[in-house]
């Protein structure tokens, strides 16, 4: 079956599920509650420098994710743990485009400059304490705007224990 053939539409996949409601829950608790925040979190199709969070289109369809785990071995956000990993993160990319926070000095001092090219690649220093542990494979340490985003998600993530852990 062609994929644009498949009954989805990307509305459907979020109203669906809990995933959104659950973000802005965790947003709510935390003291985030503008509209602008609201907006940035809520886009979902973005082009680059615009904020929003992108869904993998693999989660619209049990088809797409047995598709995806045959091709590349695992699903990523297949699991409701995962998703919400994987947009406690991109929340914080888009709240950082949302308010530029890269561009605050703060941030600089705290992260590195945002304006330094990504790497082809990456070793990650496993016992580094200098990063924090979100996402698999220590992907903090891929890139400032990384560190940002997933320092941002550990200290979204209810009952992380984060000041206790870092």
């Amino acid at each position: 079956m062609r994929i644009c053939d498949l009954p989805i539409k990307i509305r459907t996949l979020i109203s669906r599920t809990a995933y959104q409601s659950a973000l802005y829950v965790e947003l709510n608790a935390r003291g985030i509650r503008s509209q602008a925040a609201r907006v940035a979190i809520r886009r979902v199709v973005f082009p680059d420098g615009v904020p929003g969070i992108a869904i993998p289109f693999y989660l619209a369809h049990p088809r797409l994710m047995k598709l995806e785990r045959k091709e590349m071995l695992e699903v990523e956000g297949g699991t409701d743990t995962e998703c919400m990993r994987i947009l406690r993160h991109e929340a914080g990319h888009a709240l950082d485009t949302a308010f530029r926070l890269h561009f605050k000095r703060r941030w600089r001092e705290l992260f590195g400059s945002f304006a330094q090219p990504y790497p082809d690649f990456y070793k990650p220093k496993p016992k580094s304490r200098k990063y924090v542990l979100h996402l698999p494979a220590w992907y903090a340490q891929a890139h400032p705007a990384e560190d940002f985003a997933e320092t941002f998600a550990v200290w979204l993530t209810p009952r992380s224990l984060w000041r206790r852990r870092y």
